[in-house]
């Protein structure tokens, strides 16, 4: 699973973000960058089977204190 999911991820990283920088789009090609490395991450952490901790008591204490 996780060669699988690497191998996807080339495949997006080469054809994706690699057409912005050509087209001269920078600021556009980093922010794409930046989003395919998070999500890689996080991908990868999922096919590993590692406890990713959930943000939702977070949002609650944010809406509480909104509220």
């Amino acid at each position: 699973m996780v060669f699988m999911v690497m191998f996807v991820y080339i495949f997006i990283v080469l054809s994706d973000p690699y057409g912005l920088l050509k087209q001269g789009m920078k600021r556009d090609f980093y922010m794409c960058s930046a989003l395919c490395l998070i999500s890689f991450f996080i991908a990868f952490a999922m096919a590993m089977k590692w406890p990713i901790p959930s943000p939702s008591p977070i949002i609650v204490s944010w809406v509480k204190k909104l509220l």
